[in-house]
């Protein structure tokens, strides 16, 4: 599999025309706790094109860069892939202990309650099979 997440500024025609969208986050900053109760939803979908590569995806963005700039992920950076023709279809993965992994319950490794998450860049996924 192939892989490449590229770096675009994500407007009406950038999304239109591709299929995968990427958005990538990290933590910025703490909020005073609040007394909230969170619900622990699927964070990732179930189904889809991107639950059946996931597992390749994982290994190959904790293998090497595929990102079309450079870049090192630090503790708690969040990377949403989503599906734009069926909005069900994404994959949410953290950077936690120097891999990647899945969240599959929202906030079940972030601390929603707390951290500030800031956009760092977004972009276009190419996920293509070997030929």
């Amino acid at each position: 599999m192939k892989i490449l997440l590229e770096e675009k500024i994500l407007g009406t025609q950038s999304k239109k025309n591709s299929k995968y969208y990427w958005i990538l986050e990290t933590v910025t900053g703490k909020n005073d706790a609040t007394e909230l109760y969170v619900d622990y939803f699927p964070s990732s979908s179930e189904t889809g094109y991107i639950q059946d590569v996931k597992d390749e995806i994982i290994q190959k963005i904790n293998a090497e860069n595929i990102f079309s700039f450079p870049y090192e992920p630090k503790e708690g950076d969040y990377l949403s892939i989503k599906n734009n023709l069926r909005k069900q279809e994404y994959l949410n993965l953290i950077y936690l202990n120097n891999h990647w992994i899945e969240e599959i319950y929202i906030c079940s490794y972030r601390n929603c309650d707390t951290d500030i998450y800031t956009t760092i860049k977004t972009g276009v996924a190419f996920l293509t099979q070997d030929v």
